[in-house]
């Protein structure tokens, strides 16, 4: 009598009702054989998860539904007495009072009828996308304290890197080779320290920070104004999918299938700085999307940091601007690890030898930071066509790394 007791509340539970769970709980406290008790939670517990996946399940049919479900209308659902399984077998009345505005009303019933949250949720399966919604205990902890975080994530990859430090780096699609050159110094001191590195993925100074990021052996996180099925600019797939590969995280609060539409990009920026503790502008005029990131990220309670450009011409106008207003001024990683109490050393940890004189020479100039060839020549005592001859064999060796306009580090 007693298997067959807990074999039928056994199978009531698992159909993953809360309301059938209170009521075994109920029963295991008042009934006296321990056996049961013991057998009663385990159930409880099996029950609980599978009522969590197909909260979810349901969460994410809804963000389909709704063409995106949106923090107003989410805070909405929640303070009813509705769950979000329950919004698909709720009579048109109570989906009004629910839902409120007659739009959002109209739209998700008629998209109900013809979307399944099993089949969506083995759609995104197929196409290798996870995704995560804020009632998860995986949802990035950093992006909660926003406001209006997105209610679904969708992304390929890692999303653990997220529990480590963090620091967005962004700057303008119009970039300079100062821009660019400043970008690969900063963020190759960054990724060796072990700091992930947050970005978009746009051309131009993104994609430095991404590339120099990886090629440091460090984890990157791309975050998408558009559906991760078709990677945006898609001049960059290669890109999108180096990050996946390398253990890294691409992701997007948009559904497959979204375009990446001009109004997504602002959005988009929220959550680069969101999910980062600082950001640092490299490069941007005052019009640059870049400091729209900037002013998220202040509204964000997050340290902004910027890189001092020219004063003649527009491209750094922005970044100085920020300056101007109190941003932390930034001319190496060290500037932002020691911001943060990380320890840094001058010199740099390398791990070949010099093969000749002409080598040592180079590598004494080199050893603290990146010269210009002209300084290089300068510093080394050595004429130009040796000077030149070296660093191209000490290129191919993989020994020093040209950083653009004939400036050369040591890797």
């Amino acid at each position: 009598m007693l298997v067959g007791f807990f074999s039928y509340n056994a199978h009531i539970l698992l159909q993953g009702t809360i309301e059938h769970i209170n009521i075994l709980k109920n029963l295991c406290q008042d009934f006296f054989c321990k056996e049961f008790q013991k057998k009663s939670k385990f159930v409880l517990k099996m029950a609980k998860k599978t009522v969590k996946i197909n909260e979810k399940k349901y969460v994410l049919a809804t963000d389909i539904a709704l063409n995106t479900l949106g923090n107003e209308r989410f805070k909405k659902i929640r303070k009813s007495d509705l769950s979000f399984s329950d919004l698909w077998i709720s009579p048109d009345n109570i989906i009004q009072n629910t839902l409120g505005k007659e739009e959002y009303v109209e739209k998700f019933l008629k998209n109900r009828k013809g979307i399944d949250p099993d089949t969506e949720f083995e759609k995104l399966k197929k196409q290798d996308i996870s995704f995560v919604t804020i009632l998860d205990e995986g949802y990035p902890k950093l992006l909660k304290e926003v406001f209006s975080p997105p209610v679904v994530l969708y992304y390929k990859g890692d999303i653990s890197i997220l529990d480590k430090p963090t620091l967005a780096v962004v700057g303008s699609r119009k970039f300079t080779v100062y821009g660019k050159n400043a970008t690969e110094k900063i963020v190759s001191g960054l990724a060796q320290a072990k700091i992930v590195i947050v970005s978009g993925m746009a051309l131009g100074i993104d994609t430095f920070a991404h590339e120099t990021a990886l090629y440091e052996k460090g984890e990157t996180v791309a975050v998408l104004g558009c559906g991760l099925d078709k990677p945006y600019p898609v001049t960059n797939t290669n890109l999108f999918n180096k990050i996946i590969k390398s253990g890294g995280l691409v992701m997007s609060e948009y559904m497959p299938g979204k375009p990446p539409l001009s109004q997504h990009f602002p959005a988009r920026n929220r959550i680069v700085s969101g999910i980062s503790k600082g950001v640092l502008i490299v490069e941007g005029n005052i019009k640059s999307g870049a400091l729209i990131t900037a002013r998220d990220a202040l509204e964000q309670n997050r340290d902004v940091f910027a890189v001092p450009g020219p004063i003649f011409g527009e491209s750094s106008s922005g970044t100085n601007q920020l300056l101007k207003m109190g941003a932390n001024p930034v001319t190496g990683a060290e500037d932002i690890l020691e911001y943060y109490g990380h320890k840094t050393e001058n010199k740099r940890n390398v791990q070949w030898k010099p093969a000749n004189d002409n080598e040592s020479a180079i590598f004494g100039v080199l050893k603290n930071e990146e010269f210009h060839i002209d300084e290089i020549i300068q510093k080394s005592g050595l004429d130009g066509q040796t000077v030149n001859s070296t660093l191209t064999l000490m290129e191919i060796k993989g020994k020093v790394k040209n950083l653009g306009g004939m400036i050369y580090t040591l890797t």
